[in-house]
């Protein structure tokens, strides 16, 4: 059988990175290392490509739809390659390949596979040299099962990219999908994905034209108790943002006194998101009295979103929808397997 062709894309990264005065700093090149792992070689034809390299934490929206346009001609309707992997730090790696999964996970006919490492590939112990290895088994893996997802492979788990947090900044076991099962786990016996795991033939023909963009004026706000309604209402209406998802308490629970302030936004056209503040919580507004007087005053709930997702997909929706009623509708829908149906 022919070796798939995997294009590898460096973004930096710990994965990248040297010790210097200031800390540690991505310097080395995605091939620079890729090179001292010729195990690949006998599994995956290897084609390594440099989009930027960065400490993540600096990754930007304009980034995140620079790297949507860079790969899009790779993973739609002729793909050039057999899979993309995508080598990128670990702090906002999730928010990354969350945005690669809204914007053209429906579309894409290859699997997308996003990892890093928590130590730089120079340390001693560094699990660089593992996970890149486990990345191109489980995107070989994929191609000969003809399985088209954005994914997060690391340590010993395959995550849905669009289900995924880091839960640990030391932990090689760094990642999790708390309100959804591993798409597969890699053990001795291979890697066997689950019924759930999305095939090419479940996405949509890719428009070449189709626009990629995110509102970038979106706040992020966690309620804490005693937060006074006029310090809200001045966050709001500041002209500086184009909606806000609030961070609740509970289940979707949100103060009484700010009750009126997400009502007098709403009326406005002002989208207010509700979130819960609890790794792997929903929002079941509905549950108790103060949920349900936000969600009464045009509150839009999260339900199982991760908190990254819910940033990117609000983001993505101020771009595609129209008014209120439409961004509503985007932010309930199923779209890449990122929210469970009620």
């Amino acid at each position: 059988m022919k070796k798939p062709k995997v294009l590898f894309v460096g973004t930096g990264g710990t994965i990248a990175s040297v010790k210097s005065k200031k800390g540690l700093i991505p310097e080395k090149s995605a091939e620079d290392f890729i090179k001292e792992v010729p195990t690949i070689a006998s599994i995956a034809g290897v084609v390594v490509e440099e989009f930027v390299n960065i400490d993540s934490t600096n990754f930007k929206p304009f980034q995140w739809q620079g790297l949507c346009e860079y790969i899009k001609p790779f993973i739609g309707n002729s793909p050039k390659y057999d899979a993309i992997i995508i080598l990128h730090g670990t702090d906002t790696m999730a928010y990354t390949a969350s945005a690669i999964a809204m914007t053209l996970g429906p579309y894409i006919q290859v699997p997308i596979v996003f990892t890093g490492s928590q130590l730089p590939f120079g340390n001693i112990g560094t699990d660089a040299r593992f996970n890149i290895e486990n990345a191109v088994m489980v995107a070989t893996q994929a191609c000969k099962e003809n399985i088209a997802e954005v994914m997060i492979v690391f340590n010993d788990k395959v995550l849905r990219a669009s289900r995924t947090i880091k839960k640990s900044e030391a932990q090689f076991n760094a990642f999790e999908s708390p309100a959804f099962p591993p798409l597969a786990i890699i053990d001795a016996d291979g890697i066997k994905f689950i019924a759930e795991t999305k095939k090419a033939s479940d996405n949509f023909a890719l428009d070449e034209k189709r626009e990629i963009a995110f509102d970038k004026s979106v706040l992020v706000l966690e309620l804490v108790p005693g937060l006074k309604p006029d310090a809200l209402r001045t966050i709001l209406f500041l002209r500086c943002f184009d909606a806000v998802i609030l961070k609740s308490f509970g289940t979707g629970n949100v103060p009484d006194d700010l009750i009126p302030v997400i009502k007098e936004a709403t009326t406005r056209g002002f989208p207010v998101v509700v979130a819960t503040q609890f790794i792997g919580g929903k929002t079941l507004m509905g549950v108790y009295e103060p949920g349900q007087k936000a969600l009464d005053a045009g509150a839009i709930p999260a339900g199982d979103m991760t908190s990254p997702m819910t940033y990117l997909k609000l983001m993505w929706a101020l771009k595609q929808s129209g008014d209120l009623s439409e961004l509503k509708k985007l932010m309930a829908a199923d779209i890449v397997g990122e929210i469970t149906k009620k």
